[in-house]
């Protein structure tokens, strides 16, 4: 893995540790590697928001001069947008540590002991997926914008055909 120093999303990391539960001192993530999934998480996003916000080859992350933006800058990252990225950073940690634990997964017993951590996987599994659909759902309703309306002053006539409602 890349070594990433300081990023302009540096900011973002105790809340991305909040969301992950990494409340504690020795903390379970270091800091160069929330760096990294939250740089990945710019990437990402990149496609999805068509290149809304880009970033350099030193991973300092600006607004993209061809998108219009509710609020002007600072910040950089709008405060709407940051729980995207949160999200898509914690998607990506937890998807690379499901994939490296999969190998780990097993339940055995003998006349005495039992073990099993599969429990333990698909703990995993939901807490990835939950964030997955989070991601979603934030990402439709700030993409689509508003719910669809008659115009005013319009109103269709209630024999016209039913796909037309």
């Amino acid at each position: 893995m890349a070594i990433i120093v300081a990023t302009s999303l540096d900011y973002l990391i105790p809340d991305l540790r909040v969301h992950l539960g990494d409340h504690a001192e020795p903390y379970k993530y270091t800091l160069e590697h929330l760096r990294h999934c939250l740089v990945m998480a710019c990437k990402t996003l990149m496609y999805k928001w068509r290149n809304k916000y880009v970033i350099n080859s030193s991973y300092i992350v600006s607004r993209s001069s061809a998108v219009l933006f509710a609020i002007a800058s600072p910040p950089i990252i709008q405060y709407s947008d940051e729980r995207a990225f949160i999200l898509q950073a914690s998607i990506i940690l937890k998807s690379g540590e499901i994939q490296d634990s999969s190998w780990n997964v097993a339940s055995w017993r003998d006349d005495e002991i039992a073990y099993s951590n599969i429990a333990g996987a698909g703990t995993q599994q939901k807490s990835l997926l939950k964030d997955i659909e989070e991601l979603e759902l934030w990402l439709r309703k700030r993409l689509l914008g508003g719910k669809r309306q008659s115009l005013p002053g319009f109103k269709l006539p209630e024999n016209i055909v039913e796909g037309y409602k």
